[in-house]
């Protein structure tokens, strides 16, 4: 009798273990693996390319030994990533945090591959993101800071990075002084057949032979010669920049300009423009408009 007593304690505590054990089991095995960082490490800096302009450049290096490849939905500054990891604040008593805009876009699948120690940059404006901005630096000054690695990103930081940026009280937003070769320039403005570079965009308009498009090699020296031009000429840009390549002048510019609306109407804006580059997704976009020559061709300029 004793022991039949005894036993159905026992039974009932080992049935409760067994119990726990399995639930402790497989709320342990249903817990996600977190995703593996990409040897990607990321900088930002700040600069002032016009008086009162405030932008930090972002650059998301390949710091591994092998080719990577990245989508276009996971870098930095893609909505809605540029707003989970950058905070700013109000450099006051109570380092309060300040409001910041959000963006909405649309970007389409996507992938970079990156070569070791090659970057893929791109820059967020700071004036447009806080419209408080001008008034929060004159008051209090206003500081950026990010932690290292991002939760919210799949990158690693740079070694010895900051991760934080200051601009103090009353800052008087003297933009950077960049020493630029003009003479230099304006070789290679005739070299790459440069016709207008738009005001706020950072694009490039090309005066360019039907027969450099249809020629893969004869493209790819042109994108080089761009390139250069970007770097020594145009040093605020990051090296996000894009190309829509013209046989005529007259054609060069936005479709949304107010006189390329009646050339596209009229089907001559389309027949003038016969590539399209963009130096972030290393992507040229041949005879976009005809329909039997259409391609792309991943090209990148990094040398």
């Amino acid at each position: 009798m004793f022991f039949r007593y005894f036993m159905k304690p026992m039974l009932l505590l080992a049935c409760l273990f067994f119990m726990f054990f399995m639930v402790t089991s497989t709320s342990y095995s249903e817990e996600p693996e977190e995703e593996p960082r990409l040897p990607l490490a990321m900088e930002v800096f700040l600069k002032k390319p016009q008086a009162q302009q405030y932008d930090i450049h972002i650059h998301v290096t390949n710091v591994s030994s092998e080719p990577l490849s990245v989508d276009v939905h996971d870098l930095p500054w893609t909505p809605p990533n540029d707003s989970k990891w950058l905070l700013a604040y109000r450099m006051d008593a109570k380092q309060t945090p300040i409001k910041q805009l959000n963006f909405l876009g649309n970007f389409g699948s996507r992938r970079i591959r990156l070569m070791p120690g090659e970057s893929v940059q791109d820059t967020l404006v700071l004036n447009h993101r806080i419209p408080s901005l001008l008034e929060d630096i004159q008051n209090y000054g206003v500081q950026l800071q990010w932690e290292c690695p991002p939760p919210s990103l799949r990158f690693i930081c740079k070694a010895d990075a900051p991760q934080a940026i200051a601009i103090p009280k009353g800052d008087s937003g003297k933009p950077d002084v960049l020493a630029i070769d003009a003479e230099a320039c304006r070789r290679l403005e005739v070299t790459i057949g440069l016709v207008d570079v738009p005001q706020h965009h950072d694009v490039l308009f090309l005066l360019t032979a039907e027969s450099i498009m249809t020629d893969i090699q004869k493209a790819q020296a042109l994108l080089y010669q761009v390139d250069d031009f970007v770097r020594h000429c145009r040093p605020r840009w990051t090296n996000s920049w894009a190309v829509s390549f013209f046989t005529d002048a007259r054609f060069a510019g936005f479709v949304s300009d107010l006189e390329n609306k009646d050339y596209f109407e009229r089907g001559l804006w389309q027949q003038a423009n016969i590539g399209q580059y963009s130096s972030q997704i290393r992507m040229l976009f041949r005879f976009p408009w005809v329909r039997k020559q259409s391609d792309s061709v991943y090209l990148s300029v990094y040398r």
